[in-house]
């Protein structure tokens, strides 16, 4: 049974430091999924223990050191890792900082240091997953509704095209990814027949909270054309920036 503060996996080759830290989280009420002096040994613990988080040592003997580990276990398990370091080797240090550790823990360290610096990379972890689950719930949603979505950033490039949008515009969700919108989503005005201004731009423009909708002539991607009636919404942030775009529609036979 995990204790209430974290399950974590100990990968430093010196028996000694390993003992102490081991003692130093018992302590603190960690429990200890086990301690690893190499690499290999370390892939294998965490595959079978199931940590919350790893303390691995940035300068581990063996054919895989501290970096390579974390990087294996960060691809492999999605466990969040803290190096434990003792050295100041810039060269070391910049290619752990490009692994996105959850921290550093620069020895000798005290208890509470540990404490702390545990307990953000596991709250980050969490924050990260739960960040993860919404963008896969959101995207999973828009996918299976039945009118055609677009979603594009703030820049105009697209995100993410629903199985019915696919139908209409002839653009496969793959090919449409970071395309300009205004090339997916092809649309003239249906009476001067003139390239319709980007939806992102009338609502950057209009300063509309509710959004806006109107008849458009969408132009296939092989060139078929099809009456639309679109609405479009900007996503924006909590300080009220504009941060992307909803862009809905469905083939319009004339009627509101």
């Amino acid at each position: 049974m995990h204790h209430k503060n974290g399950h974590v996996l100990i990968v430093e080759d010196e028996l000694i430091n390993a003992t102490v830290i081991e003692h130093q989280l018992r302590k603190l009420g960690y429990s200890v999924a086990g301690m690893a002096t190499s690499g290999e040994e370390a892939l294998e613990l965490a595959q079978r223990t199931k940590p919350d988080v790893v303390l691995m040592d940035i300068q581990l003997e063996g054919q895989m050191d501290g970096v390579e580990t974390a990087i294996t276990i960060r691809e492999k398990l999605d466990v969040p890792v803290v190096y434990l370091t003792g050295t100041s080797d810039e060269q070391t240090m910049e290619r752990a900082r490009v692994t996105e550790a959850y921290g550093y823990l620069h020895k000798p360290f005290q208890e509470r240091d540990v404490h702390s610096t545990l307990q953000l990379a596991l709250y980050k972890a969490e924050m990260e997953a739960r960040v993860r689950d919404e963008r896969k719930w959101f995207a999973t949603t828009l996918r299976h509704i039945t009118d055609a979505v677009i979603v594009a950033d703030a820049t105009g490039a697209v995100k993410l095209v629903n199985w019915a949008a696919e139908r209409l515009t002839g653009w496969k969700d793959a090919e449409a990814v970071d395309r300009d919108l205004s090339e997916v989503f092809n649309v003239l005005d249906p009476e001067t027949r003139m390239p319709a201004e980007c939806a992102l731009t009338r609502l950057l423009h209009s300063q509309l909270e509710t959004g806006i909708k109107s008849s458009k002539v969408l132009v296939c991607r092989n060139g078929t054309e099809t009456a639309v009636q679109e609405s479009a919404v900007s996503i924006t942030t909590d300080s009220g920036d504009i941060s992307g775009l909803l862009v809905v529609f469905r083939e319009f036979d004339g009627a509101l």
